[in-house]
């Protein structure tokens, strides 16, 4: 009797944990993880790079023994410097023939470097002499001097601030009058991976273009937060070159506003090219 007593409690016992169970089963809810949308870095945004590349338009002759450093389109015109000691110089580019149509030779002992336009005003850096040069944009002839700590690169402004690479990662904002850093942006990809050998400038959109030396490629930044939000490939460029001996790499971006196209070209390159960007 005490036997069948202890099944019958040991029968009741295993009843009572299956309902226990079942209920945990069906009245607790533990809802799944739910994936948000939120950014892995919020300051970076968007972790998907825009990817270009440039469909030409048109190709124009460009002088192969110009080692381009600087290029700019203003109001119909075509400016360009360049380097190297001893044939550094400042043009007034003809874009049908390539050669300039005014020309300001540099002392041999500078290394010309980026150039661009500012309130009328020509500035071109040099690469490390710590001195940049001031020319009247219609005579070419030099009308002052400013200087900086760094090598110079490349430079373009925004309007406000004269914006200068010097070959690293990061771009000094300095003011146009007195020449003192305003600020400093460190340049990097989304994955927050810098970018080094920053080279010719140009302010496009309110986007910093960039050449990235001894590359194919043209990264556009945010000059607020300094990633790049976007990656042109001009490797193709090259394909279509007149003559490619002595072609070196790309650098030199410039832009029309009134047709919102490109003009780019390179080092010793034998042609300048006219092109939209597609995205890829």
């Amino acid at each position: 009797m005490i036997k069948i007593n202890k099944l019958i409690q040991i029968f009741i016992l295993i009843f009572l944990m299956i309902s226990l169970s079942s209920c945990s089963k069906t009245d607790i809810n533990f809802k799944p993880a739910v994936k948000t949308n939120i950014s892995e870095n919020p300051v970076n945004g968007d972790k998907q790079t825009k990817k270009y590349f440039p469909k030409i338009l048109k190709k124009f002759p460009h002088n192969p023994s110009s080692y381009t450093q600087g290029l700019i389109f203003h109001n119909g015109d075509l400016y360009e410097g360049t380097g190297q000691y001893g044939s550094s110089k400042l043009m007034k580019i003809n874009l049908k023939t390539g050669y300039p149509l005014k020309s300001l030779d540099l002392l041999p002992v500078y290394f010309g470097e980026g150039i661009t336009i500012f309130n009328n005003k020509i500035y071109q850096l040099t690469w490390q002499s710590n001195k940049g040069f001031i020319y009247d944009i219609n005579s070419l002839k030099k009308i002052g001097e400013f200087t900086y700590p760094t090598e110079g690169w490349g430079i373009t402004n925004d309007s406000t601030s004269l914006i200068v690479s010097d070959g690293s990662n990061f771009l000094n904002f300095y003011d146009p009058i007195n020449f003192s850093v305003i600020k400093t942006i460190m340049v990097v990809r989304k994955d927050d991976t810098p970018v080094y050998n920053l080279n010719e400038l140009e302010f496009i959109n309110g986007m910093v273009f960039a050449n990235v030396y001894m590359t194919n490629e043209i990264i556009v930044i945010n000059p607020n937060t300094g990633v790049i939000e976007a990656s042109i490939d001009v490797s193709e460029l090259r394909y279509h070159l007149d003559d490619i001996a002595d072609a070196e790499v790309a650098n030199g971006i410039a832009y029309n506003d009134k047709t919102n196209t490109y003009f780019l070209t390179g080092k010793y390159w034998s042609n300048l090219f006219e092109v939209k960007l597609i995205e890829e």
